[in-house]
């Protein structure tokens, strides 16, 4: 039995190592972030209004939009968030999970027409992630009310 459960395990974490790679079409194109899947594991400010399962408000703000993204990025690092990619208006963050090593995907998205910030935070592996990435929309939200 116990040799069942550490097989068991190994190929969980051999999956989700495989299945863990970075998806294609990340970035912005043509003033988009990549569109969510199905599953509710993903959050995203430019996901329709009517899809309660993944949109979220996008984040207005008021000043420099080159200080408004410092103030992101230097919160997420913070976080222990890895910076992947950035230039100004877009930065690309991962997350790890401590116990499984699941990997999330965190996009910011600073238009130069707007003072908003979109967002899209999702997780590369698995159908839901327990509110993770709604909650970490929040935290953003929060990081920039204050």
């Amino acid at each position: 039995m116990i040799v069942l459960i550490v097989v068991l395990l190994a190929g969980f974490f051999v999956y989700v190592k495989m299945n863990n790679q970075m998806p294609e079409g990340l970035g912005v194109t043509n003033g988009q972030l990549k569109l969510c899947f199905s599953s509710p594991n993903c959050i995203s400010t430019q996901a329709d209004q009517s899809d309660e399962v993944h949109f979220a408000e996008p984040l207005v703000y008021s000043g420099n939009r080159q200080d408004v993204q410092l103030r992101i990025e230097a919160y997420m690092l913070r976080q222990g968030a890895k910076l992947v990619d950035h230039s100004l208006g877009y930065a690309h963050f991962e997350v790890e999970s401590d116990i499984v090593g699941y990997i999330d995907d965190i996009e910011f998205y600073l238009p130069k027409s707007d003072s908003v910030v979109h967002i899209r935070s999702a997780s590369r592996v698995g159908y839901s992630d327990f509110g993770i990435n709604r909650d970490r929309v929040r935290q953003i939200q929060n990081l920039l009310v204050d």
